[in-house]
């Protein structure tokens, strides 16, 4: 099983989102790390896979991450 989650960063909020589709389910999440909103997003999948779907198998996450930062040259030491 397969989900593809895409984590984009939102600047002027200061937060990171997670989304994901698969089949009849959805997912939103956010957190201001992206390392706990990775661990969220695992947590939250887990739940979902075991007990809606009814899988114990191994699940695969693929990720998208959307991020833009911007380096002014002139300042770097």
């Amino acid at each position: 099983m397969v989900f593809r989650v895409r984590f984009a960063w939102y600047e002027d909020e200061k937060v990171w989102l997670a989304t994901t589709s698969c089949n009849n389910f959805a997912m939103t999440l956010d957190h201001g790390s992206f390392d706990a909103l990775l661990e969220r997003v695992k947590t939250a999948l887990y739940d979902i896979v075991e007990t809606d779907l009814g899988y114990t198998g191994e699940v695969k996450l693929e990720l998208e991450i959307d991020r833009t930062d911007v380096i002014d040259i002139r300042n770097v030491a």
